[in-house]
């Protein structure tokens, strides 16, 4: 969602108490953030370093810390594409839903998170290979009768041949609007044969979605190899 598409949907007024967990890198430009909570501030996040928007930043380790607010002291929570960066998310959506009164979080859809990526030379200096999603993710998130369900993300299993997406035509998001809580399922991620069944399982139920290729031997679209290279060439 854009910034007016959350405004109306959590309607937020000038007087709410906007708070934001880790949005250094792609801060907000219509919503007025009270506080920006984030391990890197803005003006020296990777990538793309920008000015303080919010009134107020913390620097904070929100996988291990918990968050300097006391109970319902803001109005709004907003989250985007940061829990799934984390090895333990679950930590900071319980705050989140200690600190705040109601709330906004997205990731990355499961089925394009689980789609190999085009080739690649440049983004991770790993060679020219393709992955599931970004490999600095470590969670899959869906909505489900008004839950979040968390699923690890397990690279040796998406690299079987069976797991071999290489297009995904479902939705680009898991977007989760909540009140009061945060309400969250985890399934358990010492159970390797229960985690290649569930796997097995949303490929079966999504397979309208998704069309499967190769993803170590292919030939892929010229104009992606070329933009690879010159964007190699350009890096040297």
């Amino acid at each position: 969602m854009n910034d007016e598409e959350l405004i109306a949907k959590l309607k937020i007024t000038s007087k709410d108490r906007v708070l934001d967990i880790g949005g250094s890198l792609k801060q907000h430009d219509e919503i007025r953030i009270d506080t920006l909570v984030d391990l890197h501030h803005p003006e020296k996040a990777p990538y793309w370093p920008s000015k303080l928007k919010a009134r107020h930043f913390i620097q904070l380790d929100i996988a291990r810390q918990k968050l300097p607010f006391a109970d319902k002291e803001f109005d709004v929570c907003l989250c985007t594409h940061t829990l799934e960066d984390l090895y333990n998310p679950f930590q900071i959506m319980d705050e989140m839903s200690r600190v705040a009164k109601r709330g906004y979080l997205a990731t990355p859809s499961r089925g394009k998170d689980m789609e190999f990526s085009h080739f690649n030379l440049t983004d991770w200096k790993t060679g020219a290979r393709r992955q599931p999603g970004l490999s600095h993710h470590h969670w899959f998130f869906e909505c489900q009768n008004k839950k979040l369900v968390v699923t690890p993300k397990i690279y040796p299993i998406l690299y079987t041949s069976e797991f071999y997406i290489t297009q995904w035509s479902g939705e680009t998001e898991c977007q989760y609007l909540w009140q009061d809580k945060i309400s969250y399922e985890v399934f358990p991620s010492v159970d390797t044969h229960g985690i290649i069944k569930e796997y097995r399982d949303f490929i079966q139920s999504h397979r309208d979605k998704i069309q499967k290729g190769p993803v170590l031997f292919y030939l892929d679209n010229p104009i992606y190899i070329l933009k690879e290279c010159l964007k190699s060439w350009l890096q040297r």
